[in-house]
């Protein structure tokens, strides 16, 4: 393998593309993007930077560091949606030569690693679709390397400001997303008898002394947010924010409880379009042969492992240790090049998948799915069809070229469905709505959101005023005393019973949501339809 400058080039635009594509094709969806967009606007709006709120109330899923970047970046450009939206971006690159750099460590000897390495991380289809998303595991992913970068160039001499610099970027990551950093980057250092690079490197006391130190350094950066924070939201928040998010999470799950297996069947997917070439490598030989081989295989398995065992899973919590996937295919390519048949088969998953795409309409008209499918463009089957005709074409292309055409796929795939469900993006757009609750709320009146509410509308509508949320007993015994107020009501989008008497209806997520007055809504249930 050859070109090192032209695969760096190759895979920055990869995610640049993918990047601004997104901004371009689609809106914050709801619920996740406009949640967290809208709790920055909050922290912005009150002029609070330290306790994060939701609809006015103290929010303790997340730590605040992801908000002060969409601080930062609404400070220079003004508050919008655009800039948000490129700070995983941003961290996806800065990783990148990250990855070069334990490439290095591991393998001086061998350059195409270090340019091959970036290339496979930044073409799984998980860490390039994240890498489009207002979330937090992207620059999470982003600090779990500098911290293991940071340690590896600690180990050789047990440097004291390299294991500072360690503790720093797992303080970074505790402020974006709490200790869970700790189970992305710990296993693998206190691991390091195992995959030392030599027979006998530092001092084992000196390596882990190291390491509490880090850990300390970063305990501390956190407590400087967690103590003002604390003294801000009380009790409650307290609890929920110690407790409940981390106990919870891992002993009985209170959000996205699921086996212990879970993560086994969807790593082919989180895998993709790589996942094929993982397992035929690891068939050719042993998991791990050299101390890189070592490393990789340790701190990928053993937080897979960690992960499954916790009641608590997603998808993307597994986001920052896919560098670890990367670079030992990237090892593997090094030696044994991608095989015909694995372009073969990818060739022909994209030609499905493009096909599929072109026939979109006729597969919603099927499902009676989203109405907005009807009218999609069919456009974006095209890129996919043109990659998979490439991949089948190109099989006996060079092994740089392969790899190229092969990291090309998510990215075909990411801006093939954006292009041919934008009418379904538009229907996720909370905008129209949100404005509407400004003007009313600016007019004095209360607004109700009559179901639970994820903060999707307060950035959207850059609303100052929390909104009021009730449902079953509680609204009807609340609404009699307040007929002057109005009421966000939710319903299929084939239900036509609140139609009559709404002021406005919007299309919500796959349903609708109606702006109906306390008093038409009172009128409606004593009528009996409602019942």
């Amino acid at each position: 393998m050859s070109g090192k400058t032209p695969v760096a080039w190759y895979t920055a635009s990869l995610l640049l593309l993918a990047g601004l594509g997104s901004v371009i094709l689609r809106q914050p969806f709801p619920i996740d993007e406009t949640r967290y967009l809208s709790v920055a606007w909050e922290m912005w709006h009150n002029g609070d930077f330290i306790l994060p709120t939701l609809n006015g109330e103290p929010y303790s899923h997340k730590p605040p560091l992801l908000f002060w970047l969409m601080h930062t970046g609404w400070a220079v450009f003004g508050v919008n949606d655009y800039s948000p939206r490129l700070i995983s971006l941003l961290a996806a690159l800065a990783a990148l030569p990250l990855v070069s750099a334990i490439a290095r460590f591991f393998w001086p000897e061998r350059p195409a690693i270090r340019s091959v390495a970036p290339l496979v991380l930044a073409s799984f289809l998980a860490w390039l679709l994240y890498s489009t998303t207002i979330m937090f595991d992207i620059v999470l992913g982003f600090f779990a390397l500098a911290a293991v970068v940071s340690a590896l160039k600690a180990y050789p001499h047990a440097s004291l400001r390299w294991f500072a610099l360690c503790g720093v970027m797992l303080g970074g990551g505790m402020l974006t997303k709490g200790p869970v950093i700790l189970l992305d980057v710990l296993p693998v250092l206190v691991l390091m008898p195992w995959w030392r690079p030599d027979g006998k490197g530092l001092q084992l006391g000196r390596w882990y002394a190291g390491i509490l130190l880090a850990v300390i350094i970063s305990v501390l950066i956190m407590l400087a947010w967690v103590y003002p924070a604390v003294q801000r939201g009380g009790p409650d928040f307290e609890n929920a924010l110690i407790w409940k998010q981390t106990a919870g999470r891992i002993v009985e799950s209170f959000a996205h409880a699921r086996p212990w297996y879970w993560y086994l069947m969807l790593l082919p997917v989180l895998l993709l379009p790589w996942g094929i070439m993982v397992w035929e490598k690891a068939w050719r030989g042993r998991v791990w042969r050299d101390a890189g081989e070592r490393f990789c295989a340790l701190w990928f398995g053993v937080t897979l492992l960690a992960f499954s065992l916790i009641s608590g899973k997603q998808i993307h919590y597994l986001i920052p240790v896919m560098p670890a996937v990367a670079l030992w295919l990237a090892r593997r390519f090094e030696e044994r090049p991608v095989r015909r048949i694995s372009l073969i088969v990818l060739g022909s998953l994209s030609l499905l998948i493009g096909i599929a795409l072109m026939l979109a309409p006729e597969w919603c008209q099927l499902s009676g799915s989203y109405p907005a499918c009807e009218d999609t463009p069919r456009l974006g089957g095209l890129l996919p069809l043109a990659l998979g005709l490439a991949l089948l074409m190109r099989s006996g292309a060079s092994e740089v070229e392969r790899l190229c055409l092969i990291a090309v796929f998510p990215l075909a795939l990411l801006i093939g469905v954006l292009v041919n469900f934008i009418g379904l993006s538009q229907r996720q757009d909370v905008r129209p709505i949100a404005m509407e609750i400004r003007a009313l709320q600016d007019q004095g009146i209360t607004v109700v959101n009559v179901d639970k509410y994820h903060n999707q509308y307060q950035f959207a509508g850059r609303l100052e005023h929390p909104l009021k949320v009730l449902r079953g007993d509680a609204l009807r015994r609340w609404a009699p005393d307040h007929r002057g107020a109005v009421l966000i009501v939710y319903q299929d989008r084939n239900e036509t019973s609140l139609g009559d008497v709404a002021k406005a209806v919007y299309p919500y997520r796959g349903e609708q949501a109606l702006i109906v007055s306390v008093d038409d809504w009172l009128r409606y249930k004593r009528s009996g339809v409602g019942q």
